[in-house]
């Protein structure tokens, strides 16, 4: 059963449960108002006639001989409603009737004892006030009765037209119900067309594209769209990938291959030097890239080997250290160095600073200048790495980030670089929690900065 039908099952059992009570209750009401307003109501003003007739002039007193007397010719009927007639009847403390109204005919009404209020008998179709007396010694009970058939019809048929109104309003707000749900979760079946759509033919752009109420549903088809839009970017990130890191393998081992070709043929020792020299510097450059495509894979996984608490301000300084045996006629400066310290993983973080501080040395010309600054910035520890490099150009800088994009890829592969290492540096900082970002200027330089939650 879908789930449109089971929440139109569910309100509709609901819905039905909450209008019988309401019904029942207001059954109840009715019948109550009926009995008590009107029949009780009449017993009472016909029981204090009586009674003041029987009183034989004293107040509060019953004269018993007049009661025995006078008694069959009381009894209050309506010939136009049959059904209102007064039955009155006298009876002694054991049930014997002692005199009774014209108009009971035959009939004799139930003797009801200890009884001071109005209330039903005979099944339910008798109303009965009764009322005691002392004369002569004993206790006599005069009782006023009126019957409920009129009433108990009226309130059935009130009961039939209460239960038809009952499953009327039921079915019609049921069926309303089904609409309202099918149209709200139209965007639903939306979702579920193109999840459908995507799964059969492995077209990741298309999107659900919801222009409704920014509802539940709503966010659930804008959540979705989201997804599609981020397995796409996954998608094509992969295909990307896999194509670079084909192209950069393929270059190496075509060279290999050649050379070993080379190789297998009688050449004079200076060449066969060439091309082993040749052979081990490929193989070099396979093995840097290989092993930063692990660590990328490792770092982009989302999880620390291990975490522990880490100077940062220890790891400047031994990165420094390093970048002075690499700088050649270049300068390393640290410019600021606060102690800070931060949750991480130590190795990596030792591999973010040494990745941006060589890669400052690689772009930076001889006799410029590579500065680090380390430093709180609200509620953040800042790695600040600045050059006074070639710098890059604007309509690079988005990308820089991105796995094998060189701005100069000409310099790059002389210098043997993968193209990984800011990607490397990306991935370790948002690893910790943390944001990498940069900002140049051709001819100037640039600035690293990496964030990391203190």
């Amino acid at each position: 059963m879908s789930i449109r039908w089971r929440l139109t099952l569910w309100f509709g059992l609901a819905l039905g449960v909450a209008a019988i009570l309401a019904a029942l209750f207001f059954y109840a009401a009715i019948q109550n108002w009926v009995i008590s307003v009107r029949v009780d109501t009449r017993l009472s003003v016909y029981s204090a006639l009586t009674r003041d007739e029987l009183s034989g002039g004293t107040e509060d007193s019953i004269d018993y001989d007049l009661a025995v007397a006078t008694l069959p010719s009381l009894g209050y009927s309506d010939p136009d409603h049959p059904d209102s007639t007064i039955w009155v009847q006298l009876a002694d403390a054991d049930g014997n009737v002692l005199a009774r109204s014209n108009n009971l005919g035959d009939q004799v009404l139930p003797v009801v004892s200890g009884e001071k209020v109005p209330m039903t008998a005979s099944g339910g179709t008798l109303r009965i006030l009764p009322y005691y007396f002392e004369a002569n010694g004993q206790t006599y009970q005069l009782a006023f009765a009126q019957s409920l058939s009129s009433v108990n019809s009226t309130l059935v048929t009130m009961g039939i037209a209460l239960l038809l109104i009952v499953v009327v309003f039921v079915t019609l707000a049921t069926a309303s119900v089904a609409i309202m749900i099918g149209r709200a979760l139209s965007p639903v079946k939306k979702v579920t067309a193109t999840a459908q759509s995507i799964a059969s033919s492995s077209d990741l752009s298309r999107r659900v594209n919801y222009r409704g109420s920014k509802d539940e549903i709503g966010q659930l088809a804008a959540t979705f769209d989201q997804m599609i839009e981020q397995l796409d970017w996954l998608m094509r990130s992969q295909r990307s990938f896999v194509a670079d890191a084909s192209h950069e393998l393929r270059g190496p081992l075509t060279v290999i291959r050649g050379n070993v070709d080379l190789l297998k043929r009688n050449l004079r020792e200076e060449d066969r030097s060439e091309s082993i020299r040749v052979l081990e510097t490929e193989m070099t450059r396979m093995t840097r890239v290989v092993n930063d495509l692990l660590v990328l894979a490792e770092v982009e996984s989302g999880q620390l080997d291990r975490e522990q608490t880490v100077s940062l301000k220890e790891l400047l300084l031994d990165a420094h250290e390093r970048a002075l045996l690499l700088a050649g006629g270049r300068q390393v400066v640290i410019e600021r160095q606060e102690d800070l310290w931060v949750k991480g993983d130590a190795h990596r973080l030792d591999q973010l600073i040494g990745n941006l501080v060589g890669n400052a040395i690689k772009y930076t010309p001889e006799r410029g200048t590579v500065t680090l600054s380390l430093y709180q910035d609200g509620g953040w520890a800042r790695l600040d790495v600045a050059d006074t490099g070639v710098g890059i150009p604007a309509e690079h800088l988005p990308h820089i980030f991105e796995r094998f994009y060189r701005v100069d890829k000409a310099h790059s592969r002389r210098s043997g670089g993968s193209g990984l290492g800011l990607a490397i540096v990306k991935g370790i900082a948002e690893q910790h929690g943390g944001k990498v970002s940069v900002t140049s200027e051709p001819g100037k330089g640039s600035t690293f900065s990496v964030w990391l939650r203190l």
